[in-house]
């Protein structure tokens, strides 16, 4: 009779196992939240939202963008940090927040490498170095010896000292000895490089048809591995200074602590939502291409650019801003 009893109670707890199995392998069950670190109408805000239009196609479920901007990013991402891991709430965000401000923003609340698991990388772009056309340069190579010959004379205008384009001037003058004068602003600064106000710009590659359409400002390089279909006139930074890559991508992160099967869920959902042809076709009108990596691949990705910017911070003697 206990013989009995004993298999009975372990027909019971294998059968309480398996609807508990199963009911994990039926996520998501209800919305998910996309958390962007960022203002409405930014790259991370229209290429996020395009990704959760698409993932909530791919998933069957309704995802909820919230836009949650402020300190360069910084608020959004530890939004993400203390949320509960169940893949409920994921963050998609730029490499700026997980790259580049652990190196230059004092008291950072969140450490990526501890907080954050990787999902995919999504999507990429590069950036684009501009000039006014008063400067006296007609490719990079004319503009890098130029600065060199006239340190600080040229003044890029960078949004934060924690951008991308604050740390481009700094990696440019590590690596070539070019140096550029930064000058900080809140927004957009467009007009002042149409003006001559300053003189250089490292902006996203989706701003550059818009600023050389008056012929105020000159297109000499952008900064991506190759050029980019589309930009195909424009060289890259790499054909005249070797291994000098920054580029503007967009990736999807977790909180740490959400179960193994849910990453591989949504790493696979979004890798799919990467492949879609009209995805494609929207980020090229975006100036970017789609990716779809690997969690490993963005892993990797992040650590290796994260040590990049650590090196630069360092031999530049930077400081981490408030």
């Amino acid at each position: 009779m206990l013989h009995i009893h004993l298999v009975v109670i372990g027909l019971v707890l294998s059968a309480l196992s398996c609807t508990v199995a199963a009911q994990q392998e039926k996520y998501p069950t209800r919305p998910i939240t996309l958390i962007l670190p960022a203002a409405a109408g930014t790259g991370v805000d229209i290429i996020g939202r395009l990704g959760a239009q698409k993932l909530s196609e791919v998933l069957g479920q309704h995802v909820v963008v919230e836009n949650v901007a402020g300190a360069s990013g910084v608020i959004g991402v530890q939004r993400a940090t203390r949320a509960r891991a169940d893949g409920y709430t994921l963050l998609f965000t730029f490499n700026q927040t997980i790259t580049m401000n652990p190196h230059v923003v004092a008291n950072l609340p969140y450490n990526p490498d501890k907080d954050l698991e990787p999902i995919s990388r999504f999507a990429q772009s590069p950036f684009v170095w501009m000039v006014n056309a008063q400067v006296p340069a007609k490719s990079f190579a004319e503009f890098v010896n130029y600065a060199k010959s006239n340190p600080a004379k040229l003044a890029i205008g960078v949004t934060g000292y924690a951008s991308a384009a604050y740390l481009g001037a700094q990696l440019l003058a590590a690596q070539t000895g070019a140096e550029l004068l930064p000058v900080n602003y809140s927004g957009n600064f467009s007009a002042d490089l149409q003006a001559n106000v300053v003189q250089v710009s490292m902006s996203p590659a989706a701003q550059v048809q818009a600023l050389i359409a008056g012929g105020r400002v000159r297109a000499l390089a952008q900064t991506g591995a190759r050029r980019m279909q589309g930009l195909n006139e424009i060289p890259t930074v790499a054909e005249t200074v070797p291994g000098m890559v920054i580029d503007a991508w967009y990736g999807v992160w977790v909180p740490k602590g959400t179960p193994p099967a849910v990453v591989d869920q949504l790493t696979a959902a979004w890798r799919k939502v990467a492949e879609m042809p009209d995805v494609a076709v929207r980020l090229e009108q975006l100036s970017a291409v789609p990716v779809g990596s690997t969690a490993e691949e963005l892993r990797n990705l992040t650590r290796q650019e994260a040590a990049m910017w650590g090196r630069v911070v360092k031999e530049r003697n930077l400081k981490p801003s408030q």
